[in-house]
């Protein structure tokens, strides 16, 4: 787990340094966000309530069949040939750190009213001390608060301007899902 929340961390920070844009040299950089958003609509192809199986048909003709845990409260309402729109967004944003902020982590989730569906989503904050910028590189590595050292090339060495070794910087990583189901209208 531990592993993992580093890469994502890794990953989380390269991104959002590459993103950032350049500000004066004596000024704090402004936060910057950078979002990734993927909608995809599925027709439900078959269902198997025993078994509690979703087989989906993507818009390409690809199928893929789901278990459906016991969390899924409406699968009885599910039918062959309702449409299964599935929306997941990614987010970063790198800020400079308040004095004394930690790391931090949520998941918040939710139903709809009406038709089956549904939202989840996670946050997570994880504040780095910049240790190394590198203009010529440009690179920067950063230690995170479990004493890990990374160290990730920057695109564009601008967006390094206005950061200094010691700056603590909180980087918040969110994803969320949003599931809603919808019976087409018959033409």
């Amino acid at each position: 787990m531990k592993r993992r929340f580093t890469a994502l961390v890794s990953a989380a920070a390269l991104v959002a340094l590459c993103a950032l844009p350049a500000a004066a040299a004596d000024k704090a950089p402004e936060p910057k966000k950078v979002t990734n958003v993927q909608t995809i609509t599925a027709t439900i192809t078959a269902i198997d309530s025993a078994k509690r199986l979703i087989t989906l048909k993507g818009p390409k003709g690809k199928s893929e069949t789901f278990v459906a845990s016991e969390d899924v409260k409406r699968f009885n309402e599910l039918k062959v040939g309702d449409e299964v729109t599935i929306k997941f967004t990614e987010s970063i944003v790198a800020r400079l750190a308040k004095p004394g902020e930690m790391s931090s982590a949520g998941i918040t989730g939710g139903r709809r009213e009406g038709r089956p569906g549904g939202t989840v989503a996670s946050e997570t904050t994880i504040v780095v001390t910049l240790m190394k910028i590198d203009t010529e590189t440009p690179s920067v590595t950063f230690k995170t608060e479990d004493g890990d050292v990374v160290s990730r090339q920057v695109k564009d060495k601008k967006n390094l301007e206005g950061f200094k070794v010691g700056d603590k910087v909180a980087l918040t990583y969110t994803e969320s899902l949003a599931i809603d189901v919808t019976t087409p209208v018959k033409k």
